[in-house]
């Protein structure tokens, strides 16, 4: 399952060097391997000439002319020229065969949206002539002006986020920033706001055009620096010098000092939803990209080392690497940071170097999980997330002096230079693959340290069947149908166990936060927890209402896939799943189902009736033999249609009592009054306690010593022969 079907451009403000481009940069495919491009188009087929080149479309990069290209689903979006003329033609490309699908010329092109609202390209049109600025809103399919929306001459940011439309620009008459809010029909139609100079911004002239949507705030960087509230444009901080998201996380911003002359900006980091701002102890900087992290791991600051994202307090200082976390990318729980002559990772936890390697390009562009992957100097490499060694490297023909961005497309790579658009497909399983192993992971003969979502479930073959006090436990080894192993990450995995045709226990499992590996007979020995075993052991918990038979009730734990030379079988139906990521050889807790499941056979009513009987069956040899004519606690007594302690009571709820009670007293019994003659109804399940007395008084005491009610524990002989009259002591 690819991890990045789609992918959403977005400018972030790199200060003191020029604006850069973050993406979504892990790859849907693995590349162990050094692919080939699948196909390659040069600017000249889409605007004739020697000397056109390509740009990205989207806006603020477009009056630079950087390279790059926005993307959506498997189509890009790229912007030409030749070096004649200032018209722009975008191209719409197919990004799995390099056809050009259509064109469309601007001749005052003012940059396009970070991605398409209903199935259209919004793009500013200066005019020819000043004051005739519009949007125009290109069909995707076509290239076609759907339609044509005039806006202020000062517009020069136009941005999808959802459903929603956000045009913005720097009114350089009114020295303010303006921001409207709308949709495809009325760019307006939600609100739009002017955001007058403070007088102490730092943004520049505003012709960067920086704007981002994280959660519910919307973050301005050009002419005014603007932090404000999504649905109605209201400010969620004021008096900010300069802002910028944090890689879709929260947004920074800087508070102006009292005196802009003299005084110092002060740090703030606003939560996504606008709610809190917490004041860091130095200035935060975004990541290049952030891949498969957790939630909650840190942000970078300036001055070498890391913040706690919601307090802003320090987590850990590396001084040592000072200016040079804006380079940085976050990858699982792995920094990459790009510095100086090498390249060194960080551990994202303590920030503890785990390696240095000499330095093989200035920037980290993206990831497959394994490996991360540049395009410096006119080469796409690859090297290993385990040690920094160089895994693969391919020339990018032709050589591109203004260089090229690495995007994200389809389970591919899209290379957008300003000569040439490569794409290139993976060369290894699904990036939602599991690396095997910490040593071997990612390095240059690692072809076969990969395992990923098998076409056909594992075998479960239970080892263990116990109780703990809440569950029924069973232990199973698990091994993978396909050679290449195999990892169950489903937020939805059913498992049902039968034995002899008999329903044991059904129930979902999450398994999307905790992904289980199993290795495959290619992959043994790769870091498995198994020392070399081509599967592994996991415990599952199956919650009272989602079991239905204990173990064998003679020893309380069956070992082994038998009981009574009858097979436990499973059944697995491992859902869709999650691409999660995960590591053999990692120790998973026994993990408890997050809702019960239908029975293999039967209705969940039918399977509680066949379960009590099997029970009672069971117990009954051990009840004569040990209980017989002995006076124990009895617990409960339910038949279906009965109303007692507000409920109407039926075969599956009867069930659970007991095997709650049996879980939490010790030695439990179930038993069929028409099967014992000490009781006065013969259609009642009755479950007791299986500590014999000699008299009741001891039985009724047990009662009390757990705290049980009259109505819900006295002393009861138990006989198959002693008759009704004398058989039980009320409390």
């Amino acid at each position: 399952m690819a991890l990045a079907a789609a992918v959403v451009v977005v400018v972030r403000p790199d200060f003191g060097s020029q604006t850069t481009v973050v993406a979504d940069a892990l790859t849907g495919g693995t590349f162990p391997t050094a692919p080939t491009a699948v196909w390659s188009l040069e600017p000249s087929t889409v605007v004739p000439g020697s000397d056109s080149y390509f740009f990205n479309p989207l806006f603020g990069e477009q009056d630079y002319e950087r390279p790059g290209a926005v993307v959506d689903g498997e189509r890009a979006f790229v912007a030409a020229r030749d070096g004649s003329t200032r018209s722009t033609t975008i191209a719409a490309v197919d990004a799995t065969d390099g056809t050009v699908e259509w064109t469309h010329v601007i001749d005052n092109f003012g940059g396009c949206a970070n991605a398409t609202l209903d199935g259209r390209l919004p793009c500013i049109d200066r005019g020819s002539t000043p004051g005739s600025s519009s949007v125009q809103f290109l069909d995707a399919s076509t290239g076609a002006a759907d339609s044509t929306h005039e806006v202020a001459a000062y517009v020069g940011a136009v941005y999808v986020s959802g459903s929603d439309l956000y045009v913005s620009g720097w009114d350089q008459n009114a020295e303010a920033s303006v921001i409207s809010k709308g949709t495809v029909d009325d760019p307006t139609a939600s609100w739009s706001r002017s955001y007058p100079d403070n007088r102490c911004s730092v943004t520049g002239s505003g012709d960067s055009n920086t704007f981002d949507v994280i959660g519910d705030v919307l973050v301005k960087n050009s002419g005014t620096s603007v932090v404000a509230n999504t649905a109605d444009g209201d400010l969620v901080i004021s008096n900010t010098g300069y802002s910028y998201p944090m890689g879709g996380r929260a947004v920074m911003a800087s508070r102006c000092p009292d005196n802009p002359s003299s005084g110092e900006f002060t740090p703030a980091i606003v939560s996504s939803d606008g709610l809190t701002t917490a004041t860091p102890q130095d200035f935060p900087v975004d990541y290049a990209f952030v891949a498969d992290a957790d939630p909650s791991a840190p942000f970078l600051y300036r001055g070498g080392g890391a913040l706690d994202p919601v307090t802003g307090d320090f987590r850990w200082a590396r001084p040592d690497l000072s200016d040079k976390m804006s380079e940085a990318a976050m990858i699982g729980s792995t920094i990459v940071v790009p510095s100086g002559d090498v390249t060194e990772a960080l551990d994202v936890a303590t920030g503890d170097t785990l390696w240095t390697a000499p330095r093989y390009g200035a920037t980290v562009d993206a990831t497959d999980g394994r490996a991360f992957l540049s395009t410096a100097d006119s080469t796409l490499a690859a090297f290993s997330l385990e040690d920094g060694s160089a895994l693969w490297s391919v020339p990018l023909y032709p050589l591109d002096e203004r260089g090229g961005t690495l995007e994200t497309v389809g389970d591919g790579l899209l290379y957008a230079g300003s000569g040439v658009l490569h794409r290139f497909d993976p060369t290894g399983p699904p990036a939602g693959a599991v690396a095997a192993g910490d040593a071997d992971a990612g390095s240059s003969d690692s072809s076969d340290s990969y395992v990923t979502a098998c076409g056909t479930p594992p075998t479960f073959t239970p080892t263990e069947v116990t109780t703990d006090s809440g569950a029924l436990v069973v232990t199973m080894e698990v091994r993978a149908t396909c050679p290449a192993g195999d990892v169950l990450s489903s937020d939805a995995m059913r498992l049902s166990i039968t034995r002899g045709g008999a329903n044991v226990a059904s129930a979902v499992f999450d398994m999307s936060e905790a992904p289980l590996a199993i290795p495959g007979a290619d992959t043994t020995g790769l870091g498995s927890s198994g020392g070399g075993n081509s599967s592994v052991q996991q415990s599952f918990r199956f919650p009272v209402g989602s079991f239905w038979l204990p173990p064998d009730s003679s020893t309380g734990s069956t070992r082994g896939s038998t009981s009574g030379g009858t097979r436990y079988v499973v059944d697995c139906d491992r859902g869709e799943s999650s691409g999660a990521r995960a590591q053999l050889g990692s120790d998973i807790e026994p993990v408890t189902a997050s809702a019960p499941a239908e029975p293999v056979t039967g209705t969940s009513e039918s399977a509680a009736f066949d379960a009590l009987r099997a029970i009672a069956n069971a117990d009954r040899p051990v009840i004569l033999r040990d209980l017989g004519e002995r006076w124990v606690p009895q617990l409960s007594s339910k038949k279906p249609g009965l109303v007692a302690d507000g409920t109407t009571w039926n075969n599956s709820s009867t069930l659970a009592e007991h095997l709650d009670l049996r879980l939490r007293y010790p030695n439990v019994k179930l038993m069929w009054s028409g099967e014992w003659s000490v009781f006065s109804f013969s259609d009642f399940w009755v479950t007791a306690a299986g500590t014999t007395f000699s008299d009741p008084a001891g039985a009724n005491r047990w009662c009390d010593q757990n705290g049980l009610d009259a109505d819900h524990c006295f002393a009861k002989l138990i006989s198959a022969t002693h008759p009704i009259a004398g058989s039980t002591a009320s409390r």
